[in-house]
């Protein structure tokens, strides 16, 4: 793995695999074309884009329902899901753990999650997302806390971090970062939560990933309360 993809791994490596996925289990596009999603994440992707974030009833649709959309991001770009597949362990399957080399101790506190992976016009992955449903209102706030710790004091390495991008309309919990990759490559952090829900994505497509973000923060606003622990 290259520079610029060392930081993406620890929150969505898995999302960022999808551009290469195919085989057998493909569904078919148009004239029998494979697309290169299988159909279990075409299933996730159809069922997460057509929930209504105001009437979810529990947290694991609340996270669900703030996964990334198609509809989030600019014209011509697609989504991938990468589901989880429901009562899966996520203790061998990290969100944020290994950013900055610091341990969460909020990883243990996660019940479900969902990664969505944004590709552009051409096809590459320029934006990896993961929604997280967490057992409690405090342990989503306690993960956007480590988050925004952990990259206060990230060491320099191959990173330097510059000012973050100014992205208007998010939630009320945020943590914005952006670095500068040592291949000139930049990346935005943009990570926002309600209660026991909380989006994280990675985005190389400044425009894009604050599209992105806002789509989802209108989502956050929309939960009711009592489903994300509030």
């Amino acid at each position: 793995m290259n520079a610029r993809r060392r930081f993406l791994t620890a929150v969505a490596a898995t999302a960022l695999l999808l551009a290469g996925c195919g085989g057998e289990d493909d569904a078919g596009g148009q004239d029998g074309v494979p697309t290169g999603e299988p159909a279990p994440a075409q299933a996730a992707e159809s069922v997460a884009a057509a929930l209504d974030p105001a009437t979810v009833a529990h947290t694991g649709e609340a996270a669900l329902a703030v996964a990334l959309r198609a509809t989030d991001l600019p014209a011509g770009w697609s989504v991938q899901a990468n589901p989880v597949p429901d009562g899966s362990d996520l203790a061998g399957n990290p969100s944020l753990a290994g950013i900055c080399g610091v341990a969460f101790a909020s990883e243990e506190r996660r019940v479900v999650k969902f990664p969505v992976v944004g590709l552009d016009p051409q096809g590459a992955p320029s934006v990896v997302s993961e929604a997280i449903g967490y057992d409690s209102a405090a342990a989503g706030a306690l993960a956007l806390t480590e988050l925004r710790d952990a990259l206060s004091a990230c060491p320099a390495g191959d990173r330097t971090f510059v000012e973050p991008p100014l992205v208007e309309s998010l939630a009320e919990d945020v943590v914005v970062a952006r670095y500068r990759l040592a291949d000139g490559t930049t990346q935005d952090v943009i990570a926002q939560g309600r209660g026991a829900v909380v989006s994280v994505l990675i985005a190389e497509d400044p425009a894009a990933g604050a599209a992105a973000a806002q789509g989802i923060a209108g989502r956050l606003r929309a939960l009711p309360a009592a489903a994300v622990g509030q």
